[in-house]
């Protein structure tokens, strides 16, 4: 994407797709934080429940991570 020939600006929807993808990669990055601080930086293991979790929340964020890169940048669209 060439932002200096963007004479419209970048547009609510891309603004929209950018935030979700934060979103994701926020939530993504926290949780593994969680789920490898405690075998791989000498930190306590969390409980088995708070564990599968923090594991449910990476999956979402990786998800989550993933449409909003893949509808940003015009992914797997139909041919226009």
């Amino acid at each position: 994407m060439n932002f200096r020939k963007d004479t419209r600006g970048i547009g609510v929807v891309k603004l929209f797709f950018s935030l979700v993808c934060g979103i994701g990669l926020g939530l993504s990055m926290g949780t593994a934080f969680l789920i490898v601080r405690g075998p791989f930086l000498g930190g306590p293991a969390l409980d088995p429940f708070p564990m599968m979790g923090a594991l449910a929340a990476f999956v979402v964020g990786i998800v989550v991570l993933s449409w909003g890169t893949t509808r940003l940048f015009g992914i797997g669209g139909a041919a226009v």
